[in-house]
Order: structure tokens, then sequence, then C-alpha cells
């Protein structure tokens, strides 16, 4: 019986020795989930980055998307009018109301146009020979030199003003963006738009041809504020790779 009692007040005691001390008997585990978020964010960026830096396909790509994501038509309007629909009527809505008049007014698209196809500048804004005609004229836009059937992107958002065929641009597309800017796609292969739709940046409006007076597969692009023509190399965002040489 003595020996019986002796195991009992053991494993008693040893039941409340671990009930007092369980901390002892169980690892202790740190949460380290906030860290192993700043590493995987770091780890994107630092991938990113590199990607932008390279200059690679992949580069241009990821630039892209990445611009399209942040600067793509948002109808901020409709979110600032929500949120005043459902504050309170005793609290003031007059500071809403400003920001609802200023998110409401068109953005300049000057300021965040992207390029509307990768690849090589083979003729820049300005007087040059045409390679066709052989005269001397005056180049209002640029021609890119690309792949045939490569998609064609809205250089900003807006409106389709035109599809059209010429002689000397062969199929085009004339968008306007609002505040007196339109922009002009020519020698395309392709229009998979209609006059009148409206367009989002990065939207995909046809496909690199060669019609027109061309001879190869190319985008002519014209940019026009208040009807004049402005060299697109000084207001598309990054940077076109040239011909060498020129």
């Amino acid at each position: 019986m003595a020996k019986i009692g002796n195991n009992w007040k053991s494993n008693r005691w040893g039941e409340q020795r671990r009930e007092e001390y369980s901390w002892q008997d169980t690892e202790f585990r740190h949460d380290y989930s906030w860290l192993k978020k700043i590493v995987v964010a770091a780890v994107i960026f630092i991938g990113v980055y590199c990607a932008h830096i390279s200059e690679t396909t992949l580069g241009t790509t990821i630039d892209e998307a990445i611009h399209y994501t942040l600067s793509a038509q948002v109808d901020l309007n409709e979110v600032v009018e929500q949120v005043v629909s459902h504050v309170p009527p005793s609290i003031d809505r007059s500071v809403l109301k400003k920001v609802q008049m200023v998110v409401s007014k068109p953005a300049d698209p000057l300021l965040y146009m992207s390029k509307p196809v990768a690849g090589k500048i083979i003729s820049p804004f300005g007087w040059r020979v045409h390679p066709i005609s052989k005269q001397e004229m005056m180049h209002e836009g640029i021609d890119i030199e690309a792949v045939l059937g490569t998609n064609i992107r809205a250089a900003a958002a807006g409106k389709v003003k035109a599809v059209t065929e010429t002689a000397q641009y062969g199929k085009m597309i004339i968008l306007e963006h609002g505040q007196d800017v339109d922009t002009l796609y020519g020698h395309l292969g392709e229009i998979i738009v209609n006059q009148g739709d409206t367009i989002s940046q990065g939207q995909v409006i046809g496909r690199v041809g060669k019609s027109g007076m061309v001879s190869g597969p190319t985008l002519y692009f014209e940019l026009r504020e208040k009807g004049k023509a402005i060299d697109p190399e000084t207001r598309l965002k990054g940077d076109f790779p040239t011909v060498e040489g020129k």
C-alpha cells in the first residue's frame, strides 16, 4: 500500500509540475510570419528591378504591365460618389465634394502615354527623304519596326475617332484622348476596333502590318496636340531602341 501511495503522490506531483511549468515542455515558437512577408516582398522588388534594368524583352514586358496597372483608366468619380452616398448626414461632406470635383477632371494624356508597340525606330520625327517616293518631306510621326502581326496597344485611354485607309499610311486608326490630343496608328495589317469604341490605355487596337507606302512591317505613330504634330518620343514613357548609326 505504501508503495502504491508513493507512486500516486509521485504521479500527482508530476502532473502538477507539468501544469505549472508547461512552458518548459512545449517548444517556444516565435511568430516570424511578418518577417517572411518582408523577405518575399523584397525578393519580388529585386526581381522586378533587375528585369527593369536588364533591357530585355522580359523587362520591357514587365515595365509595360506595371505601367498599365498603375495608369489604366479608372472611374474614380464613381468611387467617390459611392463613398459620399454612404456618409451620414451629420458629417460635413464639403471635403468629399471637393475631392470629387478634382478626380472627375480628365487627366492630361500627355503625362502618361505608353509605347504602342515594342521595336526600333527606323525613321524619327522631322524632315527626311521618303524611302519609297524619294521625296524630301516632313515626317510628322515616327516609324517603328516590329514583327508582322505584333499587337498594337493604345498609348492612352480614349475613343476611336476614325478607322480608315489611305494610300500613304494604309489601314489606320485615329484615337482622341481629350485635352485636344489625338494619336494616329498607320500601316496596320489588321484593325480590331470600330469607330466610336471607348479604349483603355494598353488595349490592343490592331496588329502590325505593311499596308500603304512602306517597305516592311512597320507601325507609323503620330501624336497631335491641338492639331499640331509633336515628336512622340518627347511624350512616350520609356526609351526606344534606334537603328545603329541614327
